[in-house]
């Protein structure tokens, strides 16, 4: 792999990247992010397995397994509504027990056959009997539609899980690396209402983002279509600030809060998805870890996918033996 027009960067390391290989530097301008040992440079372009890429092709083609297909919705509109409309958010995932009604955790679609989720979460899921639900939009509705004379027939996809992996460095005490990945018993076929999220195979640094709108995305006990709820970040050692002696936060965790006051409660969402628009799509940057009791008008703790994201490449393939 080569590399032009690239700058030393201190905010990403190294053993966080998908990219390795040979490289070679010119000149100063900020991207996109690869691995040269344990130094980090910041790329204007790149070769990848012999063609030239600019940064918004290399998050698509540097993975032969991750973000084909991904992060579709068929709204331009950058500003979200409140209420998710149908075909809006298709990697949405609920998992519930086989003999309840109501689910008990949330997930992403990352492949045909792999969901993302807590670590949380994946301790209550029970191999070739949880019921894992795609392609859901108004939940208790038959074929999900937007109005009585609007009605698309585009039936829920139920799986089992076929087998589940948490993360080895998990701690329940502190939530450090509460992240796991669910294979499903059978792949899915593409669908207008099931498609994969992208995640950022290269970070994405908060200080590059201008003015990010950020949502996170959940069905709530309240609602019957998931809620898009804007938020916005906020630095750790300020998270730390506010948190104060509840939670220690660990490297791999983001925070996020209430862009505006809401009566929306999102503490039920764990693995529900932090999400940004990047290059026309739409990217996991975050998993619903964290949310503390509402009224206490306190930072929701995240999952930081940059962070994890080598994790989650290398073990793709783990889970089918």
């Amino acid at each position: 792999m080569v590399c032009l027009y690239c700058q030393f960067h201190s905010e990403i390391k190294a053993d966080r990247l998908l990219l390795e290989g040979n490289l070679c530097c010119i000149g100063s301008r900020m991207k996109m992010s690869v691995n040269l040992g344990s130094l980090v440079v910041i790329c204007f372009m790149v070769i990848v397995r012999g063609d030239w890429l600019f940064p918004d092709e290399v998050q698509f083609n540097i993975s032969e397994k991750l973000n084909k297909n991904c992060g579709h919705t068929p709204y331009a509109d950058r500003i979200k509504p409140e209420d998710g409309r149908i075909f809006e958010n298709p990697w949405m995932v609920l998992f519930r027990h086989p003999e309840e009604q109501e689910w008990f955790c949330q997930g992403t679609l990352i492949t045909d056959r792999r969901v993302l989720t807590t670590a949380i979460c994946a301790e209550a899921i029970i191999v070739n009997e949880t019921i894992i639900i795609l392609g859901e939009y108004e939940r208790t509705v038959g074929p999900d539609c937007e109005t009585d004379n609007d009605c698309k027939v585009e039936p829920i996809i139920e799986r089992l899980p076929h087998s589940v992996i948490i993360h080895p460095g998990f701690q329940n005490d502190t939530y450090e690396n509460d992240i796991a990945l669910v294979t499903l018993n059978r792949k899915i076929n593409y669908s207008n209402n099931v498609m994969p999220v992208c995640l950022p195979l290269t970070p994405i640094i908060a200080s590059m983002i201008h003015d990010p709108i950020v949502y996170n995305t959940l069905w709530t006990d309240e609602n019957r279509v998931p809620k898009q709820i804007r938020m916005e970040y906020i630095p750790q050692d300020k998270c730390q600030s506010r948190m104060r002696d509840l939670l220690v936060l660990q490297e791999g965790q983001i925070c996020a809060q209430y862009a505006k006051r809401m009566d929306v409660q999102i503490s039920s969402g764990s693995g529900s998805p932090l999400m940004i628009e990047n290059h026309d799509r739409m990217f996991q940057i975050g998993i619903l870890s964290i949310g503390l009791p509402d009224p206490t008008n306190l930072p929701y703790v995240y999952v930081n996918i940059s962070t994890h994201i080598k994790w989650i490449h290398d073990t793709l393939d783990d889970g089918f033996k």
